[in-house]
């Protein structure tokens, strides 16, 4: 009976064992695909036009279903276009990054929320729990 439980509790560990292990292999993986997420942005695309219909064909030669994008008269996009829903669009060349300077009172603030954000793992930490 003793050996029975022995060899229950032994099985256990192992596969306690093989999920731990699993769980790091996992862990690396996805460090390995993890990056800037900005980077795995891919937008793909083609063109493909179908009229089935003449009034929809003539619609679309007027350019009647076109809205400007961005306040610019002169850009024209669908309105159904993906484009419609950006703020702006970054120039290529400006990658400029000014850090604004903060006040003592918002970084003090700043610096308490950050206290208040972190403080339950501060205290579990103490005790030893993880």
């Amino acid at each position: 009976m003793w050996h029975e439980a022995r060899r229950s509790e032994r099985k256990v560990h192992d596969m306690m064992d093989a999920a731990r292990k699993r769980a790091q292999r996992r862990a690396v993986y996805l460090a390995k695909r993890r990056g800037d997420p900005q980077q795995s942005i891919q937008v793909i695309g083609s063109r493909c036009r179908v009229y089935r219909d003449d009034g929809l064909y003539q619609a679309t030669q007027d350019q009647q279903g076109l809205i400007p994008w961005n306040g610019k008269q002169d850009v024209l996009i669908d309105r159904f276009d993906g484009r419609a829903l950006l703020d702006f669009i970054r120039e290529p060349g400006s990658r400029s990054f000014r850090t604004q300077q903060k006040s003592e009172e918002e970084e003090e603030l700043e610096e308490f929320v950050n206290f208040e954000r972190y403080r339950d793992l501060i205290k579990l930490r103490r005790r030893g729990c993880r």
